[in-house]
């Protein structure tokens, strides 16, 4: 197996490789143990090559200031005017008591029901005349069964 050099561990431990050799790089660690170790001191000696902050708490204290300001120049969002929950709702089941009772005097719920019976009375006759169907076949080979067996019966 070819192994890669700390030299270039170490390029890729501060970035500094172009993406298709860090993919190269990257799938090359999941099947080698020697460069893994490698990599590892390579970004171990990387780290110790960065800046250290002299106040780390300031730093972070800095960083949530300059949050806080952006969110300050943001405009206020608009808030919408609430409205009467209950006028809402008392609107909404007037609308919906007036449609009930305008499909009610139209008669369309009796049409319904008769509509869903027809259907139902359909399915049911289908279904009959398959079961007829089916019981009228196995009853006439039943019979063709019988009659042969009858016509053995003579002719011994």
């Amino acid at each position: 197996m070819n192994h890669i050099e700390y030299e270039k561990w170490m390029l890729y431990a501060t970035d500094s490789l172009d993406e298709k050799t860090r993919m190269h790089f990257e799938n090359h660690l999941y099947s080698c143990d020697h460069c893994l170790e490698l990599y590892l001191q390579a970004v171990e000696e990387a780290e110790s090559q960065m800046p250290v902050l002299s106040d780390p708490s300031g730093f972070t204290d800095s960083i949530m200031k300059g949050i806080g300001s952006t969110q300050e120049k943001q405009p206020p969002a608009k808030m919408k005017p609430k409205k009467n929950i209950r006028k809402q709702t008392l609107v909404h089941y007037t609308a919906a008591a007036a449609m009930t009772l305008v499909l009610m005097s139209t008669g369309i719920f009796s049409q319904l029901t008769t509509t869903v019976s027809s259907f139902e009375n359909a399915a049911y006759k289908q279904d009959h005349s398959v079961i007829s169907g089916w019981l009228n076949k196995t009853d006439s080979i039943t019979e063709k069964i019988e009659d042969n067996l009858r016509e053995g019966n003579k002719h011994e």
